[in-house]
């Protein structure tokens, strides 16, 4: 191999850019995800024991603010493990995934049962 071989080789495979960058840019996605997911957490958690509560309006019907919250982060849980579910193709992804599922459902019925 000569140095114009090695040269096309390695062009082609850092194409789709460096594996540090794509790491680095993934734990940050990833960090930004687990802090918001905190925050949906805990300030559902605070609905639950009274701390705060409200209402939101959404095409002239009013939801509990706790609902929309819990809902909000089953959902995101859903789709984050059904994602991997796809690509990975784990059985415990798919199992993570229809356990979010039931949640989501369990809250849409509670909110539109109001």
């Amino acid at each position: 191999m000569n140095k114009e071989d090695i040269l096309k080789r390695s062009r082609e495979e850092n194409s789709k850019g460096d594996e540090l960058e794509i790491h680095k840019r993934e734990t940050a996605r990833n960090s930004g995800y687990s802090f918001a997911t905190a925050c949906l957490c805990i300030l559902a958690a605070s609905c639950y024991f009274g701390i705060t509560s409200g209402t939101v309006t959404i095409f002239e019907k009013q939801f509990v603010l706790q609902d929309v919250l819990w809902l909000i982060m089953f959902l995101t849980s859903a789709i984050e493990y059904g994602s991997k579910y796809f690509y990975l193709r784990k059985k415990r992804h798919l199992i993570y995934t229809i356990f979010w599922l039931v949640g989501v459902i369990a809250c849409l019925i509670t909110m539109f049962r109001s």
